[in-house]
């Protein structure tokens, strides 16, 4: 009777180019996926404490001037918030929706993991809508920042007001710092999904 196993052929070998066909679907590269998982814990804190800050900062502080009525010297007490300005406001609501994101794509990642190549794609082209967010928002923040701090009297007529709420802009220019760090998370992280998709080609 004819054998039924040809010299030659290695049964481990022909499991291995099975797994090697699919293994692109069924397990994500261990090289990214670690790095990536990481990247997303420190988008969630950075996003989360960059939009706490940003939300609850304000100053109180009392503006002596002349007043135009009576010209004489008057002294008021002014509460500047963080919310007053649109572009700050537009920061937090981005940060937040980043942050939520964060969560959900995290816990994506590690639920599903066997299917996290082929989830590549949707995760690239998401994590690259979260960088135009929030470079878009920094961008924002930081304009009116350097207006808070030097003022636009040749455009605008904008009073620098840093000097009255030095408090206030510190915590508004560390919320832009941090969330400008989420944003070069989120850069590396578009970075590994470009790397996978063309691993899985």
């Amino acid at each position: 009777m004819e054998s039924q196993f040809r010299p030659g052929f290695d049964v481990s070998q022909g499991a291995g180019g099975r797994a090697s066909k699919f293994g692109d679907v069924v397990a994500p590269p261990s090289s990214t996926l670690l790095p990536g998982i990481i990247l997303r814990i420190v988008a969630i804190v950075l996003t989360f404490i960059s939009a706490v800050v940003m939300g609850a900062a304000r100053q109180t502080t009392t503006v002596t001037g002349i007043d135009a009525e009576t010209a004489l010297l008057t002294s008021i007490t002014v509460t500047v918030k963080s919310t007053y300005s649109a572009a700050y406001v537009y920061f937090v609501v981005a940060n937040v929706l980043v942050f939520f994101y964060s969560v959900v794509s995290l816990v994506l990642s590690m639920v599903n993991k066997a299917r996290l190549t082929s989830m590549s794609l949707p995760f690239s082209i998401a994590d690259l809508l979260m960088v135009v967010l929030l470079f878009s928002s920094n961008g924002a923040a930081a304009a009116i920042s350097v207006v808070a701090e030097k003022g636009q009297q040749n455009l605008a007529g904008w009073e620098k007001i840093c000097n009255l709420v030095g408090g206030l802009c510190a915590r508004v220019n560390a919320a832009i710092v941090l969330s400008i760090l989420a944003s070069v998370a989120y850069v590396i992280l578009v970075v590994f999904g470009m790397a996978n998709l063309r691993r899985s080609q």
